[in-house]
């Protein structure tokens, strides 16, 4: 009866959390900065250069410290190596490390060339990049979507939502970057650049309510899909809605982070106050990161055995 007890008593696991949660978030974070940047570059007006300069820097900077949390998460980081030998074609981890180690030297050519105001060869460059931007974040859901054994991963629609919520982030922390440039920076401008730069913000803005639209739907699919599946969908269902991942998913992520940024931007004297602005978007970025954790963490909250 020990014996058994010993062989059946299996400890609960969960493989993956807060280093990889972040990891993701991280990446979705550079995907905004990159494309937002990358269509900056090709509208090809000067007042969008800084944003595409903001874009083009943001990206490289911030996709270099993503690294860093795999690495952590691994434990025993010196076998970071063993990724470039034991290759599996088949396996997203193994694409997701060479978009990362390919990424980075297109990425710094790309801004370089943004920087020095070389239109053609930063377009030329932009859009070489942009697949590969893309499929650093998106093959991050991949991997999700392909765990057939946990319920809130396994769906077509992780990549997808992944990619549409990193634009979100991306836009939102863009957004108060330019603010930031805007308050600090630009005090010798002219009005008529002022306004130019306030008519920037505003277009972003847009984007990003534009994107949040969507990702609140998204979410709305997955959940009506997973409340009506299979008794382990709707046990994950219960989780996040009623469960332990209640408040953390209806409250911060959904409510704090897109329903209140929407309701507030959707007040013209908010949505052209920069206050007003940064408030929405710090809510943006913190509901974003929640989305990540209960996606990466609340995902492994249901035992396999």
């Amino acid at each position: 009866m020990e014996e058994s007890r010993i062989i059946y008593n299996i400890p609960f696991v969960i493989p993956f959390g807060a280093y990889i949660a972040t990891y993701f978030y991280i990446t979705g974070l550079h995907m905004g900065f990159y494309t937002t940047s990358v269509v900056a570059s090709l509208m090809g007006k000067v007042e969008w250069k800084p944003i595409g300069k903001i874009g083009a820097v943001g990206a490289v900077v911030i996709l270099a410290t993503a690294p860093l949390f795999l690495l952590i998460d691994l434990e025993q980081p010196a076998r970071f190596w063993k990724l470039f030998v034991y290759l599996n074609p088949a396996s997203a981890i193994t694409w997701g490390t060479f978009f990362l180690t390919t990424y980075p030297l297109i990425g710094l050519i790309y801004a370089w060339h943004v920087l020095r105001g070389n239109k053609v060869p930063a377009i030329v460059w932009g859009l070489c990049g942009f697949p590969i931007a893309i499929s650093v974040h998106g093959y991050t859901g991949f991997i999700l979507a392909l765990s057939k054994a946990r319920e809130l991963w396994n769906s077509s629609l992780s990549p997808t939502l992944f990619l549409v919520s990193a634009m979100v982030s991306g836009l939102a922390i863009i957004i108060i970057i330019a603010n930031i440039r805007i308050r600090y920076f630009t005090s010798q401008s002219s009005e008529e650049e002022k306004k130019s730069d306030s008519r920037i913000v505003n277009t972003l803005i847009m984007m990003m309510i534009i994107f949040i639209i969507i990702d609140i739907f998204l979410l709305g699919c997955e959940m009506a899909v997973l409340g009506n599946s299979t008794q382990d969908g709707y046990s994950m269902y219960k989780v996040i809605t009623t469960g332990t991942l209640g408040f953390w998913f209806l409250g911060v992520e959904l409510f704090l982070g897109e329903v209140v940024p929407l309701a507030m931007l959707s007040f013209p004297h908010i949505r052209k106050s920069m206050v007003g602005q940064n408030i929405a978007c710090l809510l943006v970025l913190m509901g974003i990161f929640v989305m990540r954790m209960v996606i990466v963490i609340g995902g492994q909250s249901i035992p396999l055995h």
